[in-house]
């Protein structure tokens, strides 16, 4: 798979992993929808884009599709350099691996159904802007996705690591138990 198939659009994680989510060469597949982060919102990722030569590079939060595929895990992630799907393994070890990570730092995960998340992701897109409402990056092409029930998973609850979130949050070892 190329990731070119895809629609993608840069700075928008969740986003693209919605389309990958309802994309038909995908949305058959048992998908789990990763969200990482950690509660410092500051976690650090090896082989990803968007800077040029800069290992690691820190988002506050990423958003990743898990896919189970010939019984096997693979990632999704438009944003890795790794290959396009990778094996679970290799881009937890390859991604996350590369040093000790501070508790601060080390990742931490919520894991949702696919069909879930595609069905209640809402974004309006307002944490893309600035507080005069200008653009920080250019917006998808694509419209804003929203749904028309009271059920809705906003950018905030995807972005809350805190003991607050309706979410279960495991860290790296367990997503590894349940995974691999």
């Amino acid at each position: 798979m190329e990731k070119s198939t895809y629609k993608y659009a840069k700075n928008y994680c969740e986003e693209n992993v919605w389309q990958l989510c309802v994309h038909p060469d995908i949305e058959s597949q048992e998908n789990v929808v990763l969200i990482i982060s950690n509660t410092s919102r500051n976690c650090p990722f090896w082989f990803h884009n968007p800077v040029e030569n800069e290992n690691p590079v820190c988002w506050d939060y990423h958003v990743v599709l898990l896919a189970r595929k010939q019984e096997k895990w693979w990632i999704y992630d438009f944003d890795s350099t790794l290959e396009f799907p990778c094996s679970l393994d290799s881009y937890l070890s390859q991604t996350f691996g590369k040093e000790r990570l501070s508790p601060e730092t080390a990742p931490l995960f919520k894991g949702l159904p696919a069909k879930d998340f595609a069905s209640n992701f809402f974004s309006d897109r307002a944490h893309m802007k600035d507080a005069i409402g200008n653009w920080i990056f250019s917006p998808p092409s694509w419209p804003e996705i929203e749904h028309g029930h009271d059920k809705r998973l906003e950018i905030a609850e995807i972005m809350d690591f805190s003991d607050s979130s309706q979410y279960e949050i495991i860290q790296l070892d367990e997503l590894k138990g349940r995974y691999l």
